[in-house]
């Protein structure tokens, strides 16, 4: 638990110091995202440490192939095209827009590089470690409610918060936290089902990521239907993964499902 804990507290240090620096930086800095690859860098040489430290290998926490290679890429891929599907919905009954977006070679190499990157260490620390780690003491959905909460927090910004307004910080916690934490759930869970391979949620993770660094069209809607879409996306993977992924059942008794 102790190591867990530090481990989350040294990245969600990392970004606050982001969120301090960043108004001094360059703008080019900003624009292509360079910092945040640094920043997601020292992340993955934090869980690196940590599982050095802890004479356990990599492993153990994820960096392994999954028994069903093809069933694992496919899920995921597929997972991803569903979440997408129904995020959108609300478009037809609101409006979409369409991102003017200046694409050029460095801003997309960048983004791409992010997107790996971010999905890599996250789903490295907060999946293949803390959520693993926390398994081996405590119960499946104690770890993975844990392990997602602390998920949702990793970015959040002290800065902005304490200058928010009370209306302004709600609309934070369900437009910011909350759609973090449904994704938390939903990765862990895929993550268990996927025979403990972060193969399939850094590839579920990396597609959300990159469609949202170059989205066609976005659906434009209230935040509470935006929030109550991403939830039951979320909600509707988990069955289906539950479904398509049918793992031994002394493993389900093992872990209480």
């Amino acid at each position: 638990m102790a190591a867990s804990i530090l481990l989350f507290l040294i990245v969600f240090g990392l970004w606050q110091v982001y969120d301090l620096v960043k108004d001094h930086l360059p703008s080019w800095v900003i624009t292509y995202g360079i910092f945040y690859v640094i920043v997601w860098v020292l992340c993955l040489a934090a869980f690196a440490l940590f599982v050095k430290l802890g004479k356990s290998s990599f492993g153990e926490h994820g960096f392994k192939k999954p028994i069903k290679m093809g069933q694992c890429v496919s899920l995921s891929i597929f997972s991803i095209v569903i979440f997408l599907i129904i995020i959108t919905v609300p478009g037809f009954m609101f409006e979409f827009t369409s991102p003017t977006i200046r694409l050029t070679v460095a801003l997309v190499v960048f983004n791409v590089a992010n997107a790996v990157l971010a999905s890599l260490a996250t789903e490295s620390i907060f999946r293949g470690y803390i959520f693993k780690n926390l398994l081996k003491n405590h119960g499946f959905f104690t770890s993975l409610y844990a392990s997602s909460i602390m998920f949702s927090l990793h970015q959040v910004s002290i800065n902005n918060m304490l200058a928010m307004s009370h209306d302004q910080l709600v609309t934070y916690i369900f437009t910011d936290i909350a759609p973090l934490f449904a994704a938390g759930l939903f990765l862990g869970y895929l993550f268990y089902k996927t025979q403990w391979s972060l193969l399939g949620p850094v590839l579920f993770r990396a597609g959300y990521l990159l469609y949202f660094f170059f989205p066609l069209v976005l659906a434009t809607m209230p935040w509470w239907v935006n929030l109550t879409f991403i939830v039951s996306a979320y909600a509707i993977l988990i069955i289906f993964i539950d479904s398509a992924i049918k793992e031994p059942i002394f493993l389900r008794k093992k872990y209480g499902l």
